[in-house]
């Protein structure tokens, strides 16, 4: 009987969590106060937004999780050059921050570098060192979209032709990323946001 009750309390957590999430990555919420926190940050104006402007938003961060989740999944977080990264970062933010910041959004603050730190390890291994050892699929990258660029010379163009195949990349990753893992976004709690 306790495990049962226990079970029924567990289940009752992680629905009333999930309730007050914007979106479900793969099982995992992201709760509307982690949401709007990020928001405000990289968007400080106090202007209401617009729901289209959340949607946007969202999906962005949702891209973000996915990768992050990728890096999980390939183990960077067990990395020993991570997990000491991210033990300095949160010790020099513990010994600095006011005692009203512990309290605030010390925990935002420490996830958001352990996942910005995963994103960028990830990020190196899947996109940047594929671009800048590849020059033969940079090429042949030009030699598909040539009409893109102005000049001629692929010589001239390589540097914007590596870019223009980097974002391509990317797209694709995101692409298998949000085939592999399931999002579910919370259109009313998005609207209700904005009220």
């Amino acid at each position: 009987m306790r495990k049962i009750c226990f079970i029924l309390v567990l289940c009752f957590f992680y629905l009333s969590t999930v309730a007050q999430s914007v979106a479900v990555v793969n099982g995992k919420p992201i709760s509307q106060k982690e949401f709007i926190w990020v928001y405000k940050k990289h968007r400080p104006d106090n202007t209401r937004p617009a729901l289209t402007d959340l949607i946007s938003f969202l999906n962005i961060y949702i891209d973000f999780k996915l990768k992050v989740l990728d890096a999980r999944e390939a183990g960077l977080d067990k990395d020993s050059t991570y997990l000491a990264e991210t033990r300095n970062f949160a010790k020099a933010l513990l010994d600095s921050a006011p005692a009203e910041a512990k309290k605030a959004d010390f925990s935002l603050v420490i996830n958001e570098f352990n996942e910005a730190l995963l994103l960028f390890n990830i990020s190196e291994k899947k996109i940047w060192n594929g671009v800048e050892n590849n020059d033969k699929m940079i090429h042949e990258y030009y030699n598909a979209h040539a009409d893109s660029y102005p000049s001629l010379s692929y010589e001239d163009n390589k540097s914007e032709a590596a870019e223009d195949y980097q974002k391509q990349m990317e797209c694709l990753w995101i692409t298998s990323l949000r085939k592999k893992y399931t999002v579910t976004i919370d259109q009313d709690a998005l609207s209700r946001l904005i009220r």
